[in-house]
């Protein structure tokens, strides 16, 4: 027995439960710090706020919350009782010591690592629950609880479904209308707690959730510009995107939000291995990246230039990024262990010397064929980001300057586009909601949204971010995972001191001229000189030397692909 329990006065009597003191509110339930006067031991009590005249009503709520008291999770409190008294429906779960004290509010303002790390639990937990068909029912503060580790639970699963009135007798189907607009109002309450922890009172002043979301369509419920501690752009986007007035700007579901909002947290305040268990489950169903069409000729095409010059060979190769990065991997693991290698191969050149065409074949084996595992939907966009890709490597190759490796250039160019093309094999859809949340900006604010920052927010890390996890992954040399991301365009370009920062400031002009001309024919002139004066002092190119490497890197790109064959 508790000594705390026992010495703390019981207000009031609720069946065999003594009530100590209420941990929490809503118009729907009531949370209880109550003793199990049987036992002495703590425990939490959740019931109607009011009694349910309605038997059929009564019946309901302790039907679902049976239900969900059968859900086994980590971030879920198991439930030991469920039933009815005085036509007060009610479930009770165990006490953690920490109730002893006080009840989980935020009086202060939480450090954003604490906030990112609560919303992840709370998420963690409702994704759960919305998997099994199920949905929370009253999410607030006095449904939640931290236990003994400082981790956050969910108590009070189902109890308050039926109070809101937002079903019939039945639980709507996961695909129907009606349970999409349950889901979407618990990811929304997910939202709006965060912002509580973050401002360290209620959105709005309104600390009853569910006329919080009732409010939903009437008044603006996003994050307020001026908080008590700066939060980055795109965690406000993330948060934002729970209670956005735009239903195809919202999550669609708990597990987007919860992987999102964990993998923000990962890459952003703690370390850069936040993504890389999604994406290796990503890899290892669907490979890294398929190969380009006519994998088999091209395999056949090397083999049977064996006698030829290496450099022809190479140049074959590099029409396929993912057998070019497939190579690389394996001239870097223990399946070239037989050759001696003194460091990190870099260059599908040395790859080939250490492999030779055996290796190739062993490579090319273990390759998806076009398009992968990639939906049919989404094929032509990966194309083309593919193509773009490779058409600045080949004018990365083209401007390089005498004496530097070329085919390095040409590397980091379509390194630069690893990101992309990761994330429009692998997550085409969150590709799509970027470019909508992009085009569509800021309604709050009217400004443009940046892609990184959307990126941010619908992956939880940045497409550069992206490619080095991916890269990491497969333990290829950190000399490449610094070339997958560009100078940045308001960076000054200074004439760099090593050779990796040369081939990175070679690619990044290439990448700059590509984006140069996918802009409206108009404004293409004046971008380019712009470009021409940004790297002049380090690579002095002038225009004409450009447009002349351009017609010969699209001369180049057009003679290797048929982007229309298959294998």
């Amino acid at each position: 027995m508790n000594d705390a329990v026992t010495a703390a006065p019981v207000l009031r009597t609720f069946a065999e439960f003594g009530l100590l003191r209420m941990l929490g509110r809503s118009t729907l339930t009531i949370a209880w710090l109550a003793t199990d006067m049987r036992t002495g031991q703590p425990v939490r009590l959740l019931a109607s706020t009011y009694p349910v005249a309605s038997q059929a009503l009564r019946e309901r709520c302790v039907e679902d919350a049976k239900r969900a008291a059968r859900l086994v999770h980590p971030r879920l409190v198991p439930v030991r009782k469920v039933g009815c008294v005085d036509r007060f429906p009610y479930l009770v779960c165990d006490a953690e010591p920490s109730d002893l004290e006080a009840p989980l509010v935020a009086p202060t303002v939480l450090s954003l690592d604490d906030v990112v790390r609560r919303g992840h639990d709370l998420l963690d937990g409702l994704s759960y629950v919305h998997e099994a068909g199920m949905v929370h029912g009253d999410l607030g503060l006095h449904t939640l609880m931290a236990d003994s580790t400082g981790r956050l639970r969910l108590w009070g699963c189902g109890l308050g479904v039926a109070l809101a009135g937002a079903r019939q007798a039945t639980v709507p189907g996961l695909a129907s209308p009606g349970f999409s607009h349950l889901l979407s109002r618990e990811i929304a309450a997910c939202g709006l707690l965060v912002q509580h922890w973050l401002m360290g009172h209620p959105p709005v002043g309104e600390a009853d959730m569910p006329t919080l979301l009732g409010q939903m369509s009437t008044i603006d419920l996003r994050l307020p510009i001026q908080v008590p501690q700066p939060v980055p752009d795109s965690l406000r986007l993330i948060i934002n995107r729970a209670i956005d007035l735009h239903p195809q700007r919202r999550f669609l579901h708990a597990r987007s939000f919860e992987r999102v909002l964990g993998n923000w947290r990962q890459t952003q305040l703690l370390d850069d291995n936040g993504f890389d268990a999604l994406l290796a489950e990503r890899i290892r169903r669907g490979g890294h990246l398929p190969a380009r069409p006519m994998l088999v000729n091209r395999v056949t095409q090397i083999i049977g230039m064996e006698q030829q010059r290496l450099d022809t060979v190479v140049d074959v190769l590099l029409e396929d990024i993912g057998l070019s990065l497939a190579l690389l991997r394996a001239a870097n693991s223990a399946e070239a262990s037989a050759v001696s290698v003194d460091e990190a191969v870099i260059t599908v050149n040395r790859a080939m010397q250490l492999m030779g065409t055996n290796g190739l074949r062993r490579v090319a084996g273990s390759m998806k064929s076009w398009p992968g595992t990639l939906k049919p939907a989404f094929v032509r966009a990966f194309e083309t980001a593919m193509n773009r890709a490779l058409l600045a490597g080949h004018l990365a190759e083209c401007l390089a300057p005498a004496g530097m490796d070329a085919e390095a250039a040409l590397l980091a160019a379509q390194f630069q586009h690893l990101g992309t093309l990761l994330a429009a094999y692998h997550f085409p859809d969150e590709l799509q909601q970027i470019a909508r949340l992009k085009a569509a900006g800021d309604v709050g604010s009217g400004q443009p949204i940046s892609e990184e920052t959307a990126t941010l927010a619908v992956l939880g890390v940045d497409l550069p971010g992206l490619a080095t996890a991916f890269l990491r992954l497969w333990g290829l040399n950190d000399s490449l995972r610094q070339r997958v991301k560009p100078i940045p365009l308001d960076r000054r370009i200074l004439s760099p001191t090593t050779p990796t920062g040369w081939i990175k400031l070679v690619a990044s002009c290439a990448n700059e001229i590509v984006a140069v001309t996918e802009l409206p024919q108009p404004a293409q002139p004046a971008a380019l000189t712009a470009v021409m004066g940004r790297y002049h002092n380090a690579l002095a190119l002038d225009t004409e030397q450009v447009r002349g490497a351009m017609r010969r890197a699209r001369d180049k790109l057009s003679r290797h692909l048929n982007p229309s064959a298959t294998d």
